[in-house]
This record gives structure tokens, sequence and C-alpha cells, in this order.
């Protein structure tokens, strides 16, 4: 399986140059096939010819995060709390340390790079290093606090020019970061990113489900279905909050409450929805 390189991700959204994206593209290409020693000279004649260039950073980045990791097939418990066969990707500690330090060293001069922050964010956070990783999303968004327009993306093209969305790509980035969390075994650090994302996008219903999720995993129904409440009184016709709301009530004895909810998403134009719902309905009326 070809490994996934971090400062490439959101290609879908950006229409890159292929001629100025030149190096960039010898750097993936090398390290797909494997090719460690040729991209280790590549980089180091590019940083003789422009040695604070932030995109030779994360060509370092990605060398160091990528040339020990190993990609294993395992079976065991899923962050999801599911138990089954997975496929996961072990980095090195000193490499990874490594990597994340060009990345900082990048940061320092190019403050406004949002490609470079969620490189960090994400290796991090793919490493299971969930502290760590939730204190780089807050160090985001205390930058993303001071400047809300004015970003930076791969090669330094600016969101401004291309008409992107800042808000919408930092929405879409963070919802992607919270699935990344273990929700059951590091509560604090998942915890501590959920409050300041939420801080932030406070009325956001996908990041109060994530919240609602962090109570749920403890069993703490009765904090889930609060978190769920204001969300359903935002979007009450988003069928996973309602599902949930239904869900946590039933989980936690409340059957009457849990079927008038689940009779409210079986309602909704959505053959999943329906679905989901009937097979909720039959197991309450039968409590």
């Amino acid at each position: 399986m070809k490994k996934r390189f971090l400062f490439i991700s959101l290609l879908a959204l950006i229409a890159f140059n292929i001629q100025a994206f030149d190096k960039q593209n010898q750097v993936v290409e090398g390290l797909q096939k494997g090719r460690y020693e040729a991209v280790k000279v590549l980089l180091e004649e590019w940083e003789k010819e422009s040695p604070s260039d932030p995109d030779l950073m994360t060509g370092w980045f990605n060398y160091y995060l990528f040339r020990n990791a190993e990609e294993k097939n395992i079976v065991g418990y899923m962050k999801n709390g599911q138990y089954g066969s997975y496929s996961k990707t072990f980095y090195n500690d000193t490499d990874l340390k490594k990597a994340i330090s060009y990345l900082d060293k990048a940061l320092k001069k190019n403050p406004n790079r949002m490609d470079i922050y969620f490189g960090k964010i994400n290796a991090l956070l793919n490493a299971e290093k969930y502290s760590e990783g939730a204190n780089a999303i807050l160090e985001f968004l205390k930058v993303y606090d001071k400047n809300k327009t004015d970003w930076y993306w791969t090669n330094n093209q600016k969101f401004s020019t291309n008409r992107w969305n800042v808000e919408e790509v930092v929405v879409s980035a963070l919802h992607d970061y919270c699935t990344l969390f273990d929700y059951y075994t590091d509560r604090n650090s998942a915890k501590k990113a959920l409050d300041g994302i939420l801080k932030r996008f406070p009325k956001n219903v996908i990041f109060m489900n994530y919240l609602s999720y962090y109570y749920s995993s403890a069993k703490e129904y009765d904090k889930s279905i609060e978190v769920l409440l204001s969300a359903y009184k935002i979007a009450p016709d988003d069928y996973v909050i309602i599902g949930n709301l239904a869900s946590d009530y039933e989980k936690s004895g409340k059957y009457r409450e849990a079927e008038k909810y689940y009779t409210i998403m079986y309602q909704l134009d959505s053959d999943e929805a329906k679905q989901y719902a009937a097979s909720g309905l039959e197991r309450v009326r039968n409590k």
C-alpha cells in the first residue's frame, strides 16, 4: 500500500501548477517508491539553493517521518471502540521528533502557512501522540484567532488570490482531526482539543456531536444528551444528532424518550434514517 504523504493532503481542494511543484513532486515520487537515499540527495541540493524555503522543510519532514515507518495489519480495538482487523502505521519516535522540528522551524518564519500546521497536527495524531496533537491544534487556533483571512498554502499560494474559503478549509480539517483521537484511552487530550475547537465554533453541530461521543464513550449519557439536545435545537433535521440522541436515551434506560426521538428520526426523508429508527423503535417498544 502506498503511504500518504502529509504535505500533499487536501489535493482535491487545490489545483496546483505542476511545474511550480516540480521539486515537491520529485520528493513525493521518490518517497512513494522507497528511494530514500535519492530523496535525501535531492533535498540536500534543494537546501543549497533555498535553505529557508518552507516547502523544503515539508520535504525534510516527510523524509524523516516515513523513512523508517512501517505499515502493519493488526487485530485489536480501534479508536471507535470496535474490535477487528485494521491497518496501522508505526513511526520511529526519533525520526518523528526530527520531522516535526522541520515544521516548527518553517512556522517560525512562515506563521501563516496553514498546510504546515495541518501536517504537524496530522502527523502527531496519526502517531498517537495525542497530547502533543491537541497542543498543536490549540497552537494553530491561537494563530487563527488573530488571522481569519490572510493564509497561505504549499508554495506560498495565497488563499485570497485563489478565492479559497479559509473557514471552510479549517472546519473541514478539524472535523478530520476529531476522528483521530482515542476517546477511550486518552480522554484528556480529546477533551482539551474539543474545548478549544468549540470555543471558536460553538454552534457547529458536528463538533458538538464529537463532544457528545466523548461523554457517551465513558457512559456519561446525561452529559452526552445535554450536548445533543443543544445541537438538536440548532439542527432539528440532522438525523445523526437525532439518532445519537435516541441511542443515548436508550442506553441510559430512558426508553420513552428514546422512542420519541426514534419516531422523529423515522419521519425524516432518508431511507438510512428510517431503517435505523425502525430498528430502534422495535427495541425500545419491547422494553
